[in-house]
């Protein structure tokens, strides 16, 4: 039986082409829901936006396109990941990117 554990982060873009890093326990810490090297690390993301005086958590689909590129997760429990944003000029927008962790 394979298991799997969901992470969530949300942040604002920098570039249209972002490599950000994420820290997760190591397998040796959670050997369920840790990362190494060996770890199946999927990935999503989504734009973010607000209601009048809301707070920036609703997500919704904007004029961006947002992807995830490369998914690189490594023995210190780290996941870096390449996310770009088209056309080019959009940067600073709020997003959320979800992690699925799968260790079988």
């Amino acid at each position: 039986m394979s298991t799997g554990t969901r992470w969530f982060a949300e942040f604002t873009t920098q570039t249209v082409n972002d490599i950000v890093t994420f820290q997760f326990p190591t397998r040796d810490i959670d050997p369920v829901g840790g990362v190494d090297r060996h770890s199946g690390i999927f990935a999503t993301v989504t734009e973010l936006g607000a209601p009048q005086r809301g707070p920036v958590d609703f997500p919704f689909i904007g004029a961006a396109s947002i992807a995830v590129r490369n998914v690189a997760p490594a023995e210190d429990g780290t996941v870096q990941l390449w996310l770009a944003v088209s056309p080019p000029g959009p940067a600073g927008l709020n997003v959320r990117v979800q992690f699925l962790v799968c260790n079988d």
